[in-house]
């Protein structure tokens, strides 16, 4: 179930980009941002999860601009947001962690999504402060550029999932 749910945290992660300048001032960078954020949001989206969205897409235009996310594969040569992703470099996936980490917190997110998925059976306040004990902000970042470019066996990788195991198992309360 953990493992599931990594995969399925790094699946709402996936986007990318390349260097260069933003190009903030191109008049299909609005029609971006709105199709990846929406894409990041995804069809059910929460209004916290679009004001995430919005915040995620504003950071990716940013960090890559219009041209890196259509060298990435993003963006498609008539300026649409891709319906399917592509799989990421690690320099694709950096960028995508640092635009998603500045705007929101993965630990939270991971929460939200644990107590979803066990119908509100875990503790989510004691899974939180869990699993910020148990990994570095380092470990964590690394783990989600890991899992966005399929490099599913590394340290950090494996250690954030027994981290995930271990502190869902603990944050179950007593019946």
């Amino acid at each position: 179930m953990v493992r599931a749910s990594t995969l399925l945290l790094a699946a709402l992660l996936l986007v990318g980009c390349s260097d260069g300048e933003p190009e903030r001032d191109d008049a299909s960078t609005e029609a971006v941002e709105d199709g990846i954020a929406d894409l990041y949001a995804g069809d059910h989206a929460t209004e916290e999860d679009s004001e995430v969205g919005a915040c995620f897409a504003s950071e990716l235009v940013d960090r890559a601009g219009i041209d890196g996310l259509r060298d990435a594969g993003i963006v498609t040569d008539s300026g649409d947001v891709a319906t399917e992703l592509p799989g990421f470099d690690e320099e694709t996936a950096r960028l995508w962690v640092e635009a998603q980490f500045a705007c929101t917190d993965y630990i939270e997110e991971s929460t939200r999504a644990l107590v979803t998925q066990s119908n509100g059976k875990i503790d989510p306040e004691a899974y939180a402060a869990c699993l910020r004990d148990a990994i570095t902000d380092d470990e964590l970042r690394e783990a989600v550029v890991a899992s966005l470019t399929g490099a599913w066996e590394t340290p950090e990788v494996n250690k954030l999932a027994d981290a995930q195991a271990s502190c869902s198992a603990s944050a179950v309360p007593p019946e």
